[in-house]
């Protein structure tokens, strides 16, 4: 008993410096984006305008906006719906990984982590889940991979004091996902899956709140509460730092988390159809943070995990887990006609 609550306390601690290093690192990089003069004035813009428009509008798709041709396999880009100022990041990307049976079997939207900088291990779990019946697709969300500026680190500019910019990247990741959803349905796809972890999490939390097309998702300490994530996080000390140096506090900013945070949405899903995943020691998208969500949405399945938020044994357990729960979606097309 003893022996096991001091490997307990090992991993905890273990967990604690890799997240505390991690920490430090998002940090540094934060801290050399300072604001501009006129962002105060132009938060202040964005958020009395959208105070004044419902939620959906922010993530609908224009109606002049032409959908791509999806590829059977490799690379789609694509010019993204809502463009910023950075056109390396204008360009969508999503790689497309089939199945033997093709794009009328299931396909589940893969959505890394923040700063992921490889997709050796995205690429595994594209070939697990072809094994298994599925498609994949991999995202490349805002600022990472393809889209990374050039001398920055993958996803600098993607979460960071700068919050226009942020929700920005919010908005083009979601909308992103519904327009290949909605191709790939046209291509005779019926049962689509969300995969997320950290910021790929928080991209399917809100993508199952406004895409209807998707119908399960699994959310690996998915950033819930952006509120949390900015004022209080420890990742965040260079955020909040910046912030106010233009007079920004978190009353300023509440009003307008509507927009970007999944607290204060309901799935389009069923909530049996969700399972989120949470780390036991994780400060970025605390455990009970997440519980609370499986509360308040009602009937998702949820488990807790002796990790940090950096780690891999989330990954692992989620797959795991979804086998068990929706095992005939898993099963493949030789296991289903026996």
């Amino acid at each position: 008993m003893k022996s096991r609550s001091l490997l307990s306390r090992a991993d905890q601690v273990r967990a604690m410096a890799l997240d505390f290093v991690s920490f430090g690192f998002v940090n540094l990089l934060q801290a050399r984006h300072p604001l501009p003069d006129d962002f105060r004035a132009r938060w202040d813009d964005f958020a009395l305008e959208w105070a004044r428009r419902p939620v959906e509008d922010f993530y609908v798709i224009p109606p002049d906006f032409v959908a791509p041709e999806l590829p059977d396999h490799g690379r789609l880009h694509f010019p993204s719906p809502y463009p910023g100022n950075h056109s390396e990041n204008n360009m969508a990307a999503f790689d497309f990984f089939p199945c033997e049976q093709g794009w009328t079997a299931p396909t589940m939207l893969l959505a890394h982590g923040l700063m992921s900088v490889s997709d050796i291990g995205y690429r595994l779990w594209a070939r697990r889940l072809n094994a298994r019946g599925w498609n994949a697709v991999f995202v490349h969300l805002p600022y990472h991979y393809s889209r990374r500026l050039p001398g920055h680190f993958h996803g600098e500019f993607c979460v960071g004091g700068e919050l226009l910019r942020s929700a920005a990247g919010i908005q083009q990741s979601v909308v992103e996902c519904r327009v290949v959803l909605q191709q790939l349905a046209k291509k005779g796809g019926k049962l689509f899956g969300g995969w997320g972890t950290s910021y790929g999490g928080w991209i399917m939390a809100l993508l199952g709140c406004f895409e209807p097309l998707l119908q399960r998702m699994i959310l690996v300490e998915p950033i819930l509460d952006v509120d949390n994530a900015i004022w209080r996080s420890p990742s965040s000390i260079s955020i909040r730092s910046a912030l106010r140096r233009v007079g920004l506090t978190p009353e300023d900013t509440a009003g307008s988390m509507r927009l970007v945070c999944p607290l204060y949405q309901k799935p389009m899903i069923d909530p049996k159809h969700i399972l989120m995943i949470a780390g036991q020691y994780d400060r970025i998208a605390p455990p009970e943070e997440i519980e609370e969500l499986s509360r308040r949405w009602g009937g998702t399945h949820f488990a807790c995990f002796p990790q940090g938020h950096v780690g891999y044994t989330l990954m692992p357990e989620s797959f795991r887990m979804a086998q068990d729960i929706w095992a005939s979606d898993f099963a493949t097309e030789t296991s289903r006609a026996g």
